[in-house]
């Protein structure tokens, strides 16, 4: 078992006396990222080690990451949510500052964010939970809720682009979304097409999207 971590979330108050006038009052207690990352990876752990979630519990996360069980609902709702939160954290953090200097320059930019190198356990935690995606509704909203917001970014640059003029008129925006992270995160993240995983896989695959693939039905650019 891991050593137990304490509940950083329990902080003692200062005086109100000592307390700066100005400062408005805070709801809740903080909560450390720490003890929220320690949580996530019990969970992560238990899916690999389980190959399921029906076996996982919130009573085994929290024996795992050494935190009691009131500490992970004041993070998550209910064992749906945190099981999704967990494999979304395996995934590369959202994109920061793109660069905007081209549909091309951007779309190089954010499919090297999706580019991760997932160790064994993580493997078994993606092939784990995309099946549960599948089967489980309840699973699948948390998740969608978590995803969208990662194919936000790629949507934006693409309509970022239309309003200049960069892509052809009456872009299906959320088939474009669709067309750009679909294969990226089959070859990045759930590890088909092995030989595929290159440093310039993600140059030549927006290469290849932004020039068609050359049949009839394509112009010269």
């Amino acid at each position: 078992m891991r050593p137990e971590l304490r509940d950083a979330t329990a902080h003692h108050r200062a005086p109100a006396a000592t307390a700066p006038a100005a400062a408005a009052p805070t709801k809740g207690r903080p909560r450390s990222e720490a003890v929220s990352q320690s949580i996530l990876e019990a969970a992560l752990d238990l899916i690999a080690e389980h190959g399921n979630v029906t076996d996982v519990s919130v009573e085994g996360i929290a024996e795992l990451s050494g935190v009691s069980k009131a500490t992970i609902y004041r993070r998550w709702s209910s064992k749906e949510e945190l099981i999704a939160a967990a494999f979304e954290s395996i995934k590369a953090p959202s994109p920061e500052g793109i660069p905007r200097t081209s549909l091309r320059d951007d779309l190089v930019y954010l499919g090297n964010n999706m580019r991760r190198t997932y160790g064994p356990r993580d493997m078994k935690v993606v092939r784990c939970m995309m099946t549960v995606f599948h089967e489980d509704p309840e699973y699948k909203r948390h998740h969608d809720r978590l995803v969208e917001l990662r194919r936000q970014y790629v949507r934006d640059t693409f309509e970022h682009w239309a309003e200049r003029g960069e892509v052809a008129a009456g872009l299906d925006l959320d088939l474009a979304v669709a067309m750009f992270t679909s294969p990226l995160l089959t070859i990045f993240v759930y590890g088909q097409y092995p030989h595929l995983q290159a440093d310039d896989t993600v140059e030549r695959f927006v290469d290849h999207l932004l020039r068609g693939l050359g049949g009839p039905l394509c112009g010269s650019r």
